[in-house]
């Protein structure tokens, strides 16, 4: 749990995920952060390439890429974010000892640019659990844990549903995973206008919805 509430009472807010639109887990909190003034950075790890749809008639590879990248960029105007920062790697190969030392030194260095007051990411779970989200998710806790730095300075959470409310929701694909609502220690309330944007924003990636 945070140490203390004042200690995001101001400085930057950092956003660490796998994919383009993976962001929209936290959509309205982006929103509401950014309206009150608080500086936030989106942090993308992989270029998006291999997430196709049979509606969307751009294979997988460079041109998707380009296509998710802008959608990226669309979100995070919409959401009020002041950095995008896209590392790039290759979508759904980020399970190498090269790859990951190379995603480990990127996060790294931006929270070395950023210098963060809380960092947001996937828990363990991952989302959907797609291995991504969980690499990323493990990559950005070890940067923050294992750094004296940051251990104990940065508020390290986890964005994810309680496993309860999810037994009851309707079915999506793929499966969404959760957390005992009892490990859940932060809420954050938000306006309608921030679900307004979180909407907007996840309008933006046409290539995937």
């Amino acid at each position: 749990a945070p140490r203390a509430a004042a200690a995001q009472a101001k400085g930057p807010i950092l956003a660490v995920f796998a994919h383009p639109d993976d962001e929209r887990v936290i959509g309205p909190l982006l929103s509401k952060l950014a309206r009150e003034g608080r500086e936030t950075h989106l942090v993308i790890a992989t270029d998006g390439s291999q997430g196709t749809r049979d509606y969307f008639k751009v294979p997988a590879g460079p041109q998707l890429a380009a296509v998710r990248s802008q959608e990226a960029a669309c979100a995070a105007k919409r959401l009020g974010v002041k950095q995008l920062h896209i590392i790039g790697l290759l979508d759904g190969g980020l399970a190498s000892f090269n790859t990951l030392g190379k995603l480990r030194s990127a996060i790294a260095a931006i929270v070395d640019s950023v210098k963060p007051v809380a960092v947001i990411t996937f828990g363990p779970e991952g989302g959907t659990g797609h291995p991504d989200h969980r690499l990323v998710g493990d990559v950005a806790s070890q940067v923050i844990q294992a750094d004296p730095r940051y251990a104990t300075s940065v508020d390290l959470l986890y964005a994810s549903l309680p496993t309860e409310r999810l037994r009851t929701a309707p079915r999506a694909n793929p499966t969404v995973t959760g957390m005992a609502e009892a490990l859940l220690t932060v809420k954050v309330p938000f306006e309608e206008q921030d679900l307004v944007a979180g909407r907007g924003e996840f309008a933006c990636h046409k290539s995937q919805y």
